[in-house]
């Protein structure tokens, strides 16, 4: 089955995680305002100093800048001029434009409205216009705000926020010739800078790698439960299971993770908001009455009873593979009994973001958030060669497939099994020292196999 990626990126490498500063350039709107003056200018600045300015009350935009944001600036004779990022760097030289000759960073930096616009295609004043995939820049976390775009200007969300069946996530990653591991998260998706547990919660989930080679899966999760005294009360939890490590040699070079989910009830239509979906959190905040009348009100997005009962329509099947074959999730198990392995979780409840909480909606590829009860704080400084998107679970053969048919022929992958090299050992079998109770195989100096029994 063929399977189409919803975005696919390549390339993200560590320089990204560690930068300081950040170039903007101006945008020519000639092509959207004819009226426009256009300059050219050319901006290297601190990146703490310039994300300060645009701080808000209770979050910080440090953590929450997007590639596709564009800055508008009137520090230059009253005029409008837009601005992009370029790129960020580390360690580079802060640059003042000519044209802004004897103008300091700080009296720059105050000529920036702290309003943002999402994206330079935006400027085009049209209703509808949608923005683009964020633009891979020198930056770790790679973010992208899904759900630009409503109903009310006709712009589609560029994912889904419920596919369905389920999801896929393909990585390939490099350690860049660390031996040992470094615990770091590689996938997030949920709100952002968001410190309220009712915004956060059921809102939130971050795959990682853990400091002894393991994949982990970490969410912070809502429920309930009713009392004839107190009635229904919320309860918040921390969910989180991991695989056994990953096979040393299977990292040596670059190796493949791939993470698919599949919903036990798959949905399709109205039945995906509506059988374990948002419209469960859906509620009316403030009714507005004539007489008996609802007249009017404001509906919001709000975790309640009839979400947490619904759960079971949520749940499905996680699995992860490593170069394309399954991983063996870490589960107890008691030593005096035999041990069966266990390649899925079965009972994974399934994330749907919703409208609660500072920018939802949010994929991040090559680390974590801030907020989000500090679960999820963390950047992946490995090199991600490729990571795509789909929005259909692979079961194993697709996964193998694709693992066979593309990735293992575009990278340089070293599996796990090594190569296998046959070691012929010649002994005396007069030399041979035999223990108790058991049999065992002997290979002689004349060649021939011997069974012997322990004495």
């Amino acid at each position: 089955m063929s399977i189409t990626p919803v975005y696919e990126k390549t390339n993200l490498d560590d320089a990204f995680c560690h930068v300081d500063t950040i170039q903007l350039n101006e945008f020519n709107d000639t092509i959207y305002n004819t009226g426009y003056t256009y300059s050219g200018i050319t901006l290297v600045l601190n990146l703490s100093n310039f994300t300060t300015h645009f701080n808000t009350t209770g979050h910080t935009y440090l953590n929450t800048i997007l590639n596709n944001d564009v800055y508008t600036y009137t520090g230059l004779t009253g005029e409008t001029h837009y601005f992009y990022i370029q790129d960020f760097y580390s360690g580079a030289t802060p640059y003042i434009d000519p044209r802004l000759s004897g103008t300091t960073e700080e009296e720059i930096l105050s000529g920036f409205t702290t309003s943002l616009i999402s994206c330079v295609d935006k400027l085009d004043g049209l209703t509808g216009t949608c923005c683009p995939t964020q633009v891979i820049l020198h930056n770790i976390p790679w973010i992208y705000q899904t759900n630009y775009g409503n109903p009310t200007d006709h712009c589609l969300p560029f994912i889904q926020r419920r596919p369905e069946e389920g999801r896929t996530l393909d990585f390939v990653f490099n350690k860049n010739g660390e031996t040992g591991w470094t615990e770091s998260v590689f996938y997030y998706e949920g709100v952002r800078d968001e410190y309220e547990p009712e915004n956060y919660g059921d809102n939130n989930l971050s795959f990682a790698f853990t400091s002894d080679g393991r994949i982990k899966w970490t969410s912070y999760r809502y429920s309930g439960y009713c009392d004839t005294v107190s009635g229904y009360t919320p309860i918040y939890y921390v969910e989180t299971g991991q695989t056994v490590p990953l096979c040393p040699n299977g990292t040596l070079d670059d190796f493949n993770i791939t993470i698919t989910f599949e919903r036990n009830y798959p949905y399709s239509g109205c039945s995906l908001a509506n059988e374990g979906g948002w419209n469960d959190l859906i509620v009316d905040t403030s009714i507005i009455l004539e007489g008996s009348t609802i007249i009017g009100g404001e509906m919001e997005e709000v975790l309640n009873q009839k979400w947490m009962n619904e759960r079971y329509k949520r749940l499905g099947v996680l699995k992860i593979y490593h170069n394309g074959r399954p991983l063996e999730i870490d589960t107890y198990h008691n030593p005096k009994l035999v041990y069966t392995p266990v390649y899925k979780f079965k009972l994974w409840e399934e994330l749907i973001l919703s409208n609660r909480g500072f920018q939802p909606f949010v994929n991040a590829i090559g680390g974590g958030v801030t907020g989000s009860g500090n679960l999820h704080n963390t950047k992946c400084c490995y090199t991600i060669k490729y990571v795509g998107y789909f929005e259909q679970p692979m079961k194993y053969v697709d996964v193998r497939s694709r693992y066979e048919g593309i990735t293992r022929s575009n990278f340089n992958i070293v599996e796990c099994n090594g190569i296998c090299i046959d070691d012929i050992v010649s002994l005396n079998i007069a030399d041979a020292i035999l223990t108790d109770d058991y049999l065992y195989y002997l290979l002689t100096n004349d060649g021939i196999y011997y069974i012997k029994q322990g004495i």
